[in-house]
Parts: structure tokens; sequence; C-alpha cells
């Protein structure tokens, strides 16, 4: 089971960036636990909690149980049990006996924190009051992108995004709750309608996003990487502006792009040297804009937004000014 889609899940249903890892101390298990799963850790909120990754699909809730109580008294840790599948009647059953479990792109229980998948999605039907997910502001940049259209199926605005139907629908109501876009049946499709012009939309949104900038890394050129990669911040400014070319180049790539970077081996440095690069890794795939080589101009807005340098604020006044 990829750890990735499990994150993605996380991330996209939570709106939380975690990193699943190896467990060192899984060997401290009787043998059958490890024939009957992979093991993982995972911090969430501050908490530590072990995956039991499920090889077999087929689910049994109390055997589920007295394993993770099993894994809870030889390691100490809780357990959050993985599954690709369950039936409606074994989640139940979980549900019951507070068995923590995920279903990647599907289902969620997870009692220590307070939310199960009911209170979760109850919880989302308020009006948005930390900003709008990433998911969801990658799908409203990608409308602002696009000539302007006041009614639009959110299929076309994800074309290359990735995102599953169940993310549509979700940012398809966050839009609605945040009182950006209305949500209309057209035959049996769903859509979103824009009541106002690109330009006020875009305003009326911008305290609800975010810097899409989750991490800053300095590392050395890699051609193969940077292929993948976009130019972004300073560098991107400056692409289109008078302002300098900054001191190091600087690129946007998704999380999911910088785990391949890493496999392929990028030089990770503590600090710049020269010929260093700066790159950036983004909360969502830079590359809602297919055809430009550098970041969409929005969200190139929203990553330099709180700099502080006077040159690079001036610069981006003109460049927003001209943008729609």
């Amino acid at each position: 089971m990829s750890h990735e889609n499990i994150e993605r899940y996380l991330e996209e249903t939570l709106g939380l960036t975690v990193a699943i890892k190896p467990w060192a101390e899984k060997s401290v298990l009787p043998y059958f636990l490890h024939d009957a799963y992979d093991f993982a850790c995972i911090e969430l909120l501050g908490a530590r909690y072990v995956l039991m990754l499920a090889r077999d699909q087929a689910a049994n809730a109390a055997k589920v149980r007295k394993d993770a109580d099993t894994l809870g008294k030889a390691s100490g840790e809780v357990a959050i049990y993985v599954a690709p599948v369950l039936s409606s009647y074994e989640r139940k059953r979980l549900v019951g006996q507070h068995i923590p479990f995920i279903v990647p792109g599907n289902q969620l229980y997870l009692p220590d924190l307070g939310i199960d998948l009911r209170e979760y999605f109850r919880q989302r039907r308020a009006v948005p009051d930390k900003g709008l997910s990433p998911a969801t502001q990658a799908l409203l940049i990608s409308a602002l992108l696009n000539p302007w259209k006041a009614e639009v199926h959110p299929a076309e605005l994800a074309n290359g995004l990735g995102y599953t139907s169940m993310t549509l629908s979700r940012a398809m109501k966050e839009l609605e709750n945040s009182g950006l876009a209305s949500v209309v049946r057209v035959g049996r499709e769903r859509r979103l309608r824009f009541e106002e012009n690109a330009h006020a939309v875009w305003t009326k949104a911008l305290p609800l996003l975010r810097d899409p900038v989750k991490q800053t890394v300095w590392a050395m050129p890699n051609s193969t990487v940077q292929q993948q990669a976009r130019v972004a911040g300073e560098s991107a400014l400056a692409d289109t502006t008078l302002l300098a070319e900054p001191a190091y180049p600087v690129y946007a790539i998704s999380r999911e792009q910088w785990k391949l970077a890493q496999k392929l081996g990028l030089l990770v440095l503590p600090s710049p040297e020269p010929g260093a690069c700066l790159w950036q890794i983004w909360c969502y795939d830079p590359n809602i804009n297919p055809i430009a080589g550098s970041v969409d101009p929005f969200s190139l807005i929203l990553s330099l937004r709180n700099e502080r340098d006077e040159r690079v604020q001036q610069a981006l006044h003109e460049f927003e000014k001209g943008l729609i």
C-alpha cells in the first residue's frame, strides 16, 4: 500500500502535511503480526502513531482489535489500522470498538484526535476561516488562468492535477461555503457558477489564499529534476519585471517530485554555496499552467506577498496590476 496515497489523502481531507516513515521498533512484535501487516510511523497533530498496513483485504474487527492491543503492549504505541477497502459492516464494527482506521481516498476514523468520518464532513460545511485547502486553491487558480467562464465543470479545471472525484467534490463545496462560487446542477452534472468576474473573485479570495511554499531547501542544480520543476520566487518575478535576478536561482517543485529528486541523488546543502539553487517545495503541484516555464502568476504573488524586500514588493505591485 503506497505511503504517498495515505499522505495525500490526509492532506486533502484534513489539511495536514505529514510524512510516513519506517518504524524502527517493529522487531519487538511477534512474528504473526509481521505476516499480517506492514508497519510505519506517522505524527498527527504532535502525537505519534504506528500504522498497521493490512496485507489481506479481508478485515475482521475482532482480529484487528486483538492485533492492535498486542502491538500496544509490546511497544507502548497506539496503532492505526490501514486497509485498501472496508465493507460498511466492518467499518461499523471498527467504529463500535473505537479502533482507529484509514481507508485512503475513502474513509477515516481517528477517535484519539476527535475525528470521525461523519463529524469531519459536518464540520467542513462551515465557512472556512483558516483559508482554502491546497487542492481547492489550485482549482480556483486554474479557473483564473483559463479563459474566464461564469459556469464550469470542475474536471475541466483539474486537468493534469490528478485530483480524485472526492477531492473535486470537496473543493466545490469549499468554494461554495466561502462565497466564491455556487454549485448548480446542469442535467446530471454538478458545476461551479461564479457570479462575479475574475478580478472580483481573485480579490475576494485573497484573504483565504495561502502561501503555496511549505518548505525551502538549498541544493545543487540537477538537470533531470529541473526539467520537472518551475522557475519560481524572485527568479520568476525577474523574468517579467525590472527586478534584478536573485543571487541564487529559485525553483518550485511538488512534494512528490521532491521525493523523486531525493531518490535521483539531488545534493542537499546545509546553507547556500556557489552554484546552488533554492528549491521551494509546494503544498500543491506548481504545474497548474502547463505552458509556461515559470509558476503561475497567482501562486507567484501568494508566495512573495509577505516578502519584506521593498524592491520585490514594488515589482510585485507592478506585476499584479497587469494581471487581470
